[in-house]
């Protein structure tokens, strides 16, 4: 998928190799579970100095120096803005040049989106932060009292960076407390202290982003604050922290975030699919003549843009690609990102990255350039001369950390793994069929981010209708679109919206159709005979993050498709992907 982003914000910030050698990852040397933030930190004493040691870690990297490579802000600025090279590394006669590869619809970070590599191009970048963390946790540990010293070593040993697991039925009740708390109070090597908390936000040491010509756009018109279009990154003056959802007062709106929360219901179906469908938005665009088997599976990238638009509303850090990675929340989030390709791959061992295009270029790579599980994850060193690749983060215990589930089943069947799994995120029991509209959408024609909300049996669902209404199904997040990709050829992305909740809701039942009787060949339409019209039970809202609405087509959005699955009958967690029965279509 494309990345949105301007020419006006090129940083005069040049970055270079930091004074104390290049920054090379190490692997750990113990192997240690990442926990979920709940069992962390309200989980009584078990982890209270690992908790304190990860606020503090986290305050240090912080307080360094902004032109330190292993500060906050270098390590955020790897992502996207300030779109120059981090540590020394330019790709040499590849290395993005902003007068020119902006126009082509080159993407200006390292980051690699819309491609194979996007689950494991995040993965050294996690490792990175967390070892800079725990670098600083035992730093401080040692400045304990002698009493207090030895517990707090172990801990810093131990300490691996926390996950937050938005997909777990405990997300419902909004957003963890540990990251809207404006204060904490922990215990520190001077004794009990209540510091600011450094997991609520950052505050910019520098400018990010470029002024608004309209002041009102701008934080520093607060209490009279309106954030900008779409269209552009929010400006963040130096001494502004990052925010989410803004109100005029540039405040938080948690209210709001937390409302959203109830609504997002991220499909963890990614288990049952190989590496291609899994990591990818882009496998090309499905013939509509051709039923389609994974309609129901959600790649795990379409299912992380979501939560980062929800979690950053109009305004908000988290919403943007190029800025989202200042705000702390963003690593608690790509744990969790991680976490599932982990135990995806416990799943499905014997697969891999597999040899495919990235369409969107990065800092270090051309546009359309192959990449595969050898290719280089820039800017990431794993010594000073050569990068982390795909392969070489396969095993994450040779990595030193793991996850309590793969501890839990480690040495068991992969099934049993899965069925545990599935059992986490499963489907409500009661239904015996699960139904689900999928829909493909055509990248480039509408500067995101935003969403496509689906609305079940209501034709004239409009952008202000509630998604507390019972017609609501779901929502598709466009979290990266931008118009400049349109030239490198037609790419999409597909989405799906598990309806089956709202058809329980409203009483629904839909009707069985045979592909080959019911659909016109040609058109790839059902017959007007047949008695299920997707044009009445199925409507598609893009809507903005301003809440403007915009037409499907306009959006994007080029079919629409309606398949049923049936639950295995020994093993409910699963749905049998040949028990699929479509339903209809419609196109744009």
């Amino acid at each position: 998928m494309g990345l949105s982003h301007s020419s006006v914000y090129h940083s005069p910030h040049v970055r270079s190799v930091t004074k104390s050698g290049p920054v090379v990852i190490t692997t750990h040397q113990d192997v240690y579970p990442r926990l979920e933030i709940y069992d962390f930190c309200c989980d009584g004493t078990t982890y209270k100095p690992e908790f304190e040691l990860l606020v503090q870690g986290y305050q240090a990297m912080y307080d360094r120096p902004y032109e330190d490579m292993r500060s906050f802000y270098q390590v955020a600025g790897i992502h996207g803005l300030p779109y120059s090279a981090y540590d020394g590394v330019t790709g040499g006669a590849h290395e993005y040049h902003n007068d020119t590869d902006w126009a082509i619809g080159r993407w200006g970070g390292y980051c690699h989106h819309g491609d194979i590599l996007f689950p494991t191009w995040h993965r050294p970048y996690m490792l990175l932060i967390e070892s800079l963390l725990i670098d600083e946790a035992k730093k401080i540990a040692l400045q304990y009292p002698d009493k207090e010293k030895e517990k707090y070593v172990e801990a810093a040993n131990k300490l691996r960076h926390p996950y937050w697991d938005w997909s777990a039925e405990k997300a419902l009740e909004g957003i963890p407390n540990v990251f809207s708390k404006e204060k904490l109070e922990i215990y520190t090597p001077k004794g009990w202290k209540i510091v600011n908390n450094p997991l609520k936000s950052y505050t910019l040491p520098v400018d990010l982003s470029t002024p608004f010509p309209t002041k009102s756009n701008n934080p520093t018109a607060k209490p009279n604050y309106t954030p900008p279009s779409m269209d552009y990154n929010p400006y963040t003056p130096a001494g502004y922290p990052t925010v989410r959802h803004p109100n005029a007062n540039y405040q938080d709106q948690y209210d709001i975030l937390n409302q959203e929360m109830l609504v997002y219901v991220p499909a963890q179906s990614c288990f049952k699919i190989k590496y291609t469908e899994m990591a990818d938005t882009n496998p090309g665009h499905p013939n509509p003549l051709v039923f389609v088997g994974y309609a129901h599976f959600a790649s795990i990238e379409t299912t992380h843009d979501g939560l980062h638009i929800i979690a950053g509303g109009l305004g908000g850090h988290m919403s943007y690609p190029d800025i989202t990675t200042f705000d702390p929340l963003f690593f608690f989030h790509h744990m969790h990102i991680d976490r599932l390709l982990a135990l995806w791959q416990a799943v499905h061992p014997d697969s891999w990255v597999p040899e495919s295009i990235a369409v969107n270029g990065t800092y270090t790579a051309k546009l359309n350039e192959k990449v595969n599980g050898n290719t280089d994850l820039t800017p990431f060193r794993k010594s000073e001369k050569k990068f982390w690749n795909s392969n070489d983060v396969r095993d994450i215990e040779k990595l030193g950390y793991t996850y309590p589930e793969l501890m839990k089943f480690k040495g068991h069947d992969s099934k049993k793994l899965h069925s545990y799994i599935l059992g986490l995120y499963k489907p409500d029991p009661h239904f015996g069929r699960r139904w689900f509209a999928k829909l493909t959408i055509e990248e480039g024609k509408l500067i995101g981010p935003y969403a496509i909300r689906v609305f079940v049996d209501l034709a004239n669902a409009t952008a202000k209708t509630p998604v507390t209404s019972p017609h609501f199904a779901g929502l598709v997040a466009m979290w990266r679109s931008t118009n400049n990709f349109r030239a490198n050829g037609i790419t999409y992305t597909v989405g799906s919206v598990d309806i089956t909740a709202a058809m329980e809701r409203l009483g629904l039942r839909m009707e069985k159709h045979d592909y080959v009787s019911d659909v016109n060949a040609t058109t790839g339409l059902l017959k007007s005979t047949s008695l299920f019209n997707v044009d009445t039970d199925i409507n598609c809202v893009p809507v903005r993050q301003n809440g403007e609405e915009v037409n499907p087509k306009d959006a994007g959005v080029t079919n629409v498709e309606v398949y049923s699955f049936e639950h295995d009958n020994e093993d409910p967690n699963f749905l049998v992907k040949n028990t699929g029965q479509y339903h209809g279509a419609k196109k744009f």
